[in-house]
């Protein structure tokens, strides 16, 4: 019987307002409640007649205990600033007190906390948080509309558990946050991005290459750190080179999970991005990880959004298509690929 498509979704991940509060805020969670509806409509509930592939369980966040989230929170970042965002409902990503938004925060990443849960016990194969991969947030503040840290938490939960992860990003923002917070560790992470966009960081790109313009890697094999810096318009011709130079470093660190940022930001027309990447280009990539996937982890994949400012159009399709693809494979990049262009 084939496992299920696990995605971690509930409305509260809806109340993700930032700034003022008022709509006009780049990051739109509808975005993470359409991915979830188009994944749905593609395999059906799982246990349903209607179920494709095994179907899509929805696992809802809140059913982590607060206080477990809580202080899986707090071992990763410093609890004063755990305690600014969830008591006092303070953050640089939105103005004034606003607690709703700080238990949003932790609900967010309790999503990512329920499915590595479920992917160490191995009822789920490939696991899905819309709202998750806040891969810019630092041990002690917030960064790039990013509050707490999943990604880093899961990669080394995942390493407690045995199951030897490796972090990949295709954000055209380099996941900065991720790297330094597993910097003193043995798990790689790898960064595909824009060198002359935000976040500017000197750990992920090379500064002098990056200041005449130059397509570049900023690499640090000894700490398994490995990042490709790519020019401005740089389109999917570019991304998949990147993803195959991945590839090597990926196949040598053989992987029992492969976590994965999957940032739509780098599409044509995104308002937040310096990338020409397209459905099709991502549908590729993910046909990578995918066969990745499945020669190194028996296809255990966990994914997070990250970054994508077309919230109601191209953010959704392209986390449905790369999780469609993870999900049934190669086969379904050709069926969600022609879905995407033809759209």
């Amino acid at each position: 019987m084939t496992t299920p498509l696990t995605i971690a979704y509930s409305d509260v991940y809806l109340d993700w307002m930032l700034g003022a509060g008022d709509g006009e805020h780049p990051t739109d969670p509808v975005r993470a409640q359409l991915a979830t509806e188009r994944l749905l409509a593609r395999f059906g509930r799982a246990g349903s007649s209607a179920a494709v592939d095994g179907g899509v369980r929805v696992l809802d966040p809140l059913g982590v205990p607060v206080e477990r989230a809580r202080a899986a929170i707090e071992s990763i970042h410093d609890a004063a600033y755990v305690a600014r965002v969830i008591d006092d409902g303070v953050s640089g990503e939105w103005l004034g007190e606003r607690p709703e938004l700080g238990l949003t925060a932790l609900a967010m990443f309790a999503g990512t906390m329920a499915l590595v849960d479920e992917l160490v016990a191995g009822r789920a194969r490939v696991g899905f948080n819309p709202q998750g991969a806040k891969h810019h947030a630092a041990r002690d503040r917030s960064a790039g509309f990013c509050v707490f840290n999943d990604m880093a938490w899961a990669a080394l939960e995942l390493e407690r558990k045995g199951l030897r992860p490796l972090y990949l990003d295709w954000d055209i923002h380099a996941g900065d946050g991720v790297q330094h917070l597993l910097a003193d560790t043995a798990i790689p992470t790898l960064s595909i991005h824009g060198h002359s966009t935000y976040p500017f960081d000197p750990a992920t790109i090379d500064v002098a290459a990056a200041g005449e313009g130059r397509r570049h890697t900023r690499h640090d094999p000894a700490r398994a750190i490995y990042n490709w810096g790519l020019n401005v318009g740089d389109g999917d011709e570019h991304l998949l080179w990147a993803l195959e130079e991945a590839r090597a470093v990926i196949d040598a660190h053989q992987p029992g999970v492969i976590l994965l940022a999957a940032g739509a930001d780098g599409l044509v027309g995104s308002p937040l991005g310096t990338g020409a990447y397209t459905q099709a280009g991502f549908v590729a990539a993910a046909g990578v990880v995918a066969e990745l996937a499945a020669r190194h982890s028996e296809g255990r994949v966990l994914v997070g959004g990250a970054g994508g400012y077309q919230p109601r159009t191209e953010t959704p399709r392209a986390w449905a298509n790369v999780v469609g693809v993870l999900h049934a494979g190669l086969d379904a990049a050709v069926n969600l690929g022609a879905e995407a262009v033809t759209r």
